[in-house]
């Protein structure tokens, strides 16, 4: 299942990022000129640290994303502080997966930051310890979260199928109580969707039912996932939706086609507007330059031509930022699912909206109308898993 929803996360942001370009930061962006000079870093020399790392700047949307480049100097100081020899933590960085065998923390291309490396080595190294629980730092926990008393909190852990009785360090406790609490938040992030999309409750419910009907552990499936994934990153290398060839958009279809025949979907598309609905074929969809004011109304069947669910894509969608927005989202769910929040670095933040560089609507082209109609489906199949997998949490 893990799989399959980092499968639609990555499907519904890869396709997100098809009709917008400005959401990576900008080389000649004042904000980043003002980071250059907090650290003491020349621009090009900054591009070219990233480049030897095989990372760009387009590939970071925020300045709280980067950090400061890793020196020879740098490393000396951070051993001196971690207490360790430079073999040591280049042994700790192994065994954790931040380093290849025998690789030195200078030559590593996953932690190329210093706050980076320095975070994730004293995470590392504390790991095996924890601070006992006792009345003192239990209840400082509590008033931070706002528990009134300890029974306020088992009740809360015990709506998890968790209890107290299960820590014995109170940093474990608090990881569980940032993971429980930040389900919630991204729960009602995830009503909000659906309602965005025009799905009901009782949709909602029939696709979760439609969806444990496959058979996720099958190797064939897990193997046409593969392949879906691996087509679509090789589709990543372009700025705007207008670079799209029409052999890329024909391997978009295709890719379309083979996802909802994988998941075992039909879906039947309609142009609604002023009340009329007309009916509209996907091949029709591809040639199109202007949807002319009509939403699109994508129905969703199953294979027995029972009806599941339909999808409204307002005209107000194609080339707007709810794509955008919404891919980010669900990447940062699939975060907060798979990983305990403590160990996200504090530098870095999940990209809000006022912290995102929106670009300008895009004229609706084929090659834009296509993209969005193809993620419309993507956003609904991953926001329904990951639904299903915070709502599983809590029973």
């Amino acid at each position: 299942m893990k799989r399959l929803v980092g499968f639609l996360v990555v499907f519904g942001f890869v396709l997100s990022t098809l009709p917008l370009s400005a959401f990576a930061i900008k080389s000649d962006e004042a904000e980043f000129n003002a980071f250059l000079v907090e650290i003491n870093w020349e621009k090009q020399d900054y591009l070219n640290y990233l480049a030897s790392k095989d990372w760009s700047l387009d590939e970071f949307e925020t300045i709280d994303e980067l950090g400061t480049p890793l020196t020879e100097k740098g490393i000396q100081l951070l051993t001196e502080k971690l207490e360790m020899t430079r073999t040591e933590l280049n042994e700790l960085l192994y065994e954790y997966g931040d380093l290849e065998y025998g690789e030195d923390v200078l030559d590593g291309v996953y932690l190329i930051f210093i706050e980076d490396v320095e975070y994730f080595s004293e995470f590392y190294l504390d790991d095996y310890t924890g601070t006992p629980i006792d009345d003192e730092n239990l209840q400082e926990l509590m008033d931070n979260f706002g528990f009134a008393s300890e029974q306020e909190l088992e009740e809360f852990l015990q709506g998890y199928s968790d209890s107290l009785e299960n820590y014995d360090f109170i940093e474990d406790l608090e990881e569980s109580l940032l993971f429980y609490t930040e389900m919630d938040d991204y729960e009602l992030d995830f009503n909000g969707l659906f309602t965005e999309l025009g799905l009901t409750e009782e949709e909602v419910e029939r696709l979760i039912a439609h969806l444990e009907t496959l058979n996720y552990e099958d190797p064939a499936f897990e193997e046409q996932l593969t392949q879906l994934s691996d087509r679509m990153m090789a589709m990543e290398d372009f700025e705007t939706a207008d670079e799209l060839t029409a052999e890329q958009i024909a391997e978009m279809m295709d890719i379309y086609s083979d996802m909802i025949n994988l998941f075992e979907l039909k879906t039947t598309y309609f142009f609604v507007k002023d009340g009329v609905k007309k009916p509209v074929s996907l091949a029709t969809l591809m040639t199109l330059q202007s949807t002319e004011g009509a939403d699109l109304l994508i129905e969703i069947y199953n294979l027995k031509d029972v009806f599941l669910a339909d999808v409204l894509l307002t005209a107000d969608m194609f080339g707007s930022d709810l794509i955008a927005d919404t891919g980010k989202d669900l990447g940062a769910v699939e975060t907060i699912i798979s990983t305990p929040t403590v160990t996200q670095k504090p530098t870095v933040s999940t990209p809000s909206a006022t912290k995102t560089v929106k670009g300008g609507k895009l004229p609706v082209t084929a090659s834009n109308f296509v993209p969005t109609l193809l993620f419309g489906l993507a956003l609904l199949l991953s926001g329904v898993i990951l639904f299903r997998r915070l709502r599983a949490e809590k029973i």
